[in-house]
């Protein structure tokens, strides 16, 4: 599958520069020079083109403004934005991140990194796109469920659970962001792959393997991550526990502008600042309560 990209930029030398590495890697890869031309080329192609290229500073319109017109649009809202920028004050990261940034880069710009960055773009891309399409397609499972207990061994069992669990919300889009806590749990804690770990396999396009691989060896095969829902006064509450020895969590709960560079890391922060975490113990314990759609309140 070929992928498409987006590259906005008024600096024609380094967007000709950039076209041409990407397509060396085998991306189709669109070059515009200011804010209106990428609104076009989008309007264009909203249905192929998964990443965007992003420089902050454009003679038109701003790349900040830009971004903020694009994710107005429901089409545009599993885009993946990553911005260039010589800004990297934590006020300015914050006010990215806020309309819908969550990667960076600073200029100027390594090779190396572009690539590892756009390769985690895509991987984010892909699974909210099939965590959206579970979403649509999920029925209604647990609408009269009041309490149960799931397992789950893989993340794709997690998404699918995230996706059974955010159709009984009032805000499904932002409570499928649970995925992340369901991800963590198997990722991390359960197979053990440290933060570090997972940038370096990212970058080398190597986590679905590694993976893989953890899940098959023998201490592993009993390994779950234990989900307990219980619906009361509105709301569903939601436990996930994992068989891990925990994480600094608190660092985790922001945007933290010494991480906000790398290629992964902020699913627990974008689900904070949507719906409080609670992290219990030493970490592989975390509580989120979730309000019912409306329609199930009095269920």
């Amino acid at each position: 599958m070929i992928h498409s990209l987006l590259v906005v930029d008024d600096d024609i030398p380094f967007t000709t520069v950039v076209k041409d590495s990407l397509e060396k890697e085998g991306y189709k890869v669109h070059a515009v020079h200011h804010a209106n031309a990428a609104l076009s080329m989008l309007d264009d192609n909203s249905n192929n083109i998964e990443v965007m290229v992003l420089d902050w500073s454009m003679p038109d319109i701003s790349g900040i403004e830009l971004l903020k017109r694009i994710k107005k649009q429901k089409r545009f809202e599993n885009l993946q934005v990553i911005m260039q920028t010589v800004m990297d004050s934590p006020e300015n990261i914050q006010q990215g991140v806020e309309a819908g940034a969550f990667f960076y880069l600073v200029k100027p710009v390594k090779t190396e990194l572009l690539h590892s960055t756009i390769r985690a773009a895509l991987l984010d891309y892909n699974r909210n796109k099939n965590l959206l399409q579970h979403l649509r397609e999920t029925e209604t499972a647990l609408h009269f469920m009041e309490e149960g207990v799931f397992r789950l061994r893989t993340v794709s069992e997690g998404d699918s659970l995230a996706a059974l669990i955010a159709r009984q919300c009032q805000r499904p889009e932002e409570a499928i962001y649970i995925s992340e806590l369901f991800a963590n749990g198997v990722e991390h804690g359960n197979l053990g792959i440290t933060y570090d770990e997972k940038t370096a396999l990212i970058a080398k396009n190597q986590l679905a393997a590694e993976v893989n691989h953890r899940l098959s060896l023998r201490e592993n095969l009993n390994k779950f991550v234990n989900v307990t829902l219980k619906r009361r006064d509105g709301k569903l509450s939601i436990l996930i526990e994992d068989a891990g020895n925990g994480f600094y969590f608190d660092k985790f709960l922001v945007f933290d502008d010494a991480r906000v560079f790398d290629n992964h890391g902020r699913g627990i922060a974008i689900l904070n600042s949507l719906l409080s975490l609670h992290y219990i113990g030493k970490g592989n314990k975390v509580v989120v309560e979730l309000p019912l759609a409306e329609h199930l309140q009095e269920q």
